[in-house]
């Protein structure tokens, strides 16, 4: 321990930490602080509007039950506390859903639309700082451990009074990982502090349901993990150098083919092995089966069907509205059409995501990307649950007013009309966000590689300590 601390006191002395710490907590100060006034921003205009959307359906006229289905209300995706240190495919997956009679929407808003220039350089966001320039800063830490003090001389010196290798090696190790905790570490924890005691302030709906702080430990033990990796690749790099201008050449070449190279050629095999399900057919295929369904042929068809399953030959004659009872089972043929079509479309685009995070194999940033944004509660299977709690949400306020219509049969040529009573029966929307345990079960595969890395850099490091030479 006192050779940790000794190293890690030369550590703290050395000019290069401070002006990577000082770096490091700028970059992230402005990234944190900047997506912090962004979410307070959206926490407001989504409460403002939630509370006019919800005055509005309470406020509208008396009218048929079927009438008010079609009037509509906007809800919106709660967003996770943890969005601001990595907001993952919240930008790009849309904000808010209509919902309404018959109508599966597309949910709108991409954040994206508004990004700034830092977010299309790629550096918009706490974790792509993290995923950039962290393995960068880990590099011009680590890559002169060994190399510096060979080409010094001095590594003979330590050698001689009897260290062994191993040991020289943990402690030194050790030292550069406490350093990075303290430029990356604390600055992580005080931005995730800031969020998860401030994110009432943020109009962050359901707060307790997202489990913060859990989250918040487990995604900055996340990052950490990563920028050890990258300190191992230096230090690898360091133990076979025979200068510290080699080693970091070395080093800087291979932070480009694992953070700039790989991701991209990961992506393209992605892409190609694994093809995407085309949106625009799952639509194409909906309409086409929709279309025979809703022809004047299939309608008389369905009325006739329903007076001979009651045995009468009149709708006059039947215990319920013949109108109601008919768009009670038509909703339910669009109901099993979205839950198949859909569902297999975003089964397919979930296991991209697993085949993704496995391609993380190539590159520890890729793996880090899906392990944090599935802890941070921002990937794609948070925005896939969002999408069904709306379509819930929107099938509940159906089935409502057509069972009202259908309970309430009216003859003469009388039209139903219900007014504040029956819309005030309506919850708000209400959306809970997957459970932590989802998280981390869909977090094992990323977490897996990252691992493996881990694993596979320290089992390369073993044997060149041991044979390590002034």
């Amino acid at each position: 321990m006192k050779r940790i601390g000794a190293e890690l006191a030369l550590f703290l002395h050395d000019v290069r930490l401070r002006w990577i710490g000082a770096v490091l907590v700028l970059l992230l100060a402005v990234a944190g602080l900047g997506a912090w006034r962004d979410a307070v921003r959206y926490g407001a205009e989504v409460d403002a509007v939630t509370a006019a959307e919800r005055a509005r359906w309470l406020g509208q006229d008396a009218k048929n039950p079927h009438s008010a289905d079609h009037f509509g209300i906007w809800v919106f995706k709660p967003s996770s506390p943890l969005a601001v240190l990595d907001p993952g495919s919240e930008p790009y997956t849309g904000r808010m859903v209509r919902v309404e009679a018959h109508v599966f929407n597309d949910a709108v808003y991409r954040a994206v639309q508004d990004a700034g220039p830092l977010a299309r350089a790629g550096l918009g966001s706490v974790a792509d700082i993290v995923g950039l320039v962290v393995p960068l800063a880990a590099i011009l830490l680590g890559f002169s451990a060994f190399a510096a003090d060979r080409e010094r001389g001095t590594l003979r010196l330590a050698l001689g009074n009897g260290i062994a290798p191993g040991r020289l090696f943990a402690d030194r190790f050790a030292a550069l990982t406490a350093a990075l905790v303290l430029v990356i570490g604390l600055p992580l924890l005080g931005i995730g502090t800031l969020v998860a005691l401030g994110r009432d302030a943020a109009g962050w709906q359901d707060t307790a349901g997202w489990q913060a702080w859990p989250r918040l430990l487990a995604w900055i033990a996340a990052q950490l993990a990563y920028a050890a990796l990258f300190l191992l690749v230096a230090m690898l790099v360091s133990l076979r150098a025979r200068t510290a201008r080699h080693a970091l050449a070395a080093a800087l070449a291979i932070w480009v083919g694992l953070c700039i190279v790989a991701p991209r050629l990961a992506t393209a095999a992605v892409e190609t092995l694994v093809p995407a399900v085309s949106y625009r057919e799952v639509r194409a295929r909906i309409d086409a089966e929709m279309r025979p369904h809703r022809t004047a042929e299939a309608n008389d068809d369905r009325s006739r069907e329903i007076l001979a399953r009651y045995g009468v030959s009149q709708p006059q004659e039947l215990p319920i509205d013949l109108r109601g009872l008919m768009m009670v089972e038509n909703d339910d043929h669009h109901f099993a059409l979205y839950d198949r079509e859909f569902g297999a479309f975003f089964d397919g685009i979930a296991g991209r995501e697993r085949v993704f995070a496995w391609a993380g194999l190539l590159s520890p940033r890729i793996a880090l990307q899906a392990l944090s944004q599935t802890l941070a509660g921002t990937d794609f299977a948070e925005h896939a649950h969002f999408v069904w709690t709306a379509e819930a949400y929107r099938r509940s306020i159906s089935e409502r007013m057509n069972t009202e219509i259908r309970d309430r049969p009216q003859h003469g040529g009388t039209t139903l009309v219900a007014g504040p009573e029956l819309w005030g029966e309506i919850p708000p929307f209400a959306h809970t966000p997957l459970p932590l345990t989802r998280a981390l079960a869909d977090a094992a595969v990323p977490a897996l590689v990252l691992a493996l890395w881990l694993a596979g850099l320290v089992g390369l490091c073993v044997p060149l300590v041991r044979r390590l030479k002034p």
